[in-house]
């Protein structure tokens, strides 16, 4: 197996390229503004408020990330931390699918959230990645529903059921 690592401000551009990935399987397109942009922001906020775990590619580059953001939590009644992860663009470069990579980035962001004492961390998955975060402990909730709205965007229609 590869190993994981911690993700640095230099791996930015690689992380958004697989981001960019990420988000054309599922339907968006990236823009090269867009691209631009989140390339500035993952260098500005790796190691701080953005934690991100990495595999290499044998042949340069990275073949995997998963990033976790991390916010503060308003206190809620039997939660002890008052920070919650939102994990965001684990991908993996199609050449490197079904080698376990997705798997192995998860846990070992999840093993960081763990030793910081993050006790909340959610996540949106495909249908085809569901199983592999159910492995890892994550459930769908039933107390409520997910909700959201876009604000101050009216060239951004928002189609029935499918988000950003």
């Amino acid at each position: 197996m590869a190993a994981v690592r911690l993700a640095t401000s230099a791996d930015a551009a690689e992380i958004v390229h697989l981001g960019a990935l990420m988000y054309k399987a599922v339907g968006s397109k990236p823009t090269p503004t867009w691209a631009v942009d989140a390339t500035q922001l993952v260098r500005d906020r790796l190691g701080r408020d953005l934690i991100g775990m990495v595999i290499d590619a044998p042949e340069g580059g990275l073949a995997c990330c998963a990033l976790v953001n991390v916010a503060p939590r308003l206190p809620k009644p039997g939660a002890m931390a008052h920070q919650m992860g939102y994990i965001q663009w684990v991908s993996t470069a199609p050449q490197h699918q079904r080698k376990g990579y997705a798997r192995a980035v998860m846990a070992a962001l999840l093993q960081e959230t763990d030793k910081r004492g993050i006790e909340v961390v959610e996540l949106h998955a495909t249908p085809m990645a569901r199983p592999l975060y159910q492995d890892l402990g994550f459930y769908v909730k039933q107390d409520n529903i997910a909700m959201l709205t876009v604000r101050g965007r009216p060239d951004m229609p928002i189609p029935d059921g499918e988000g950003l």
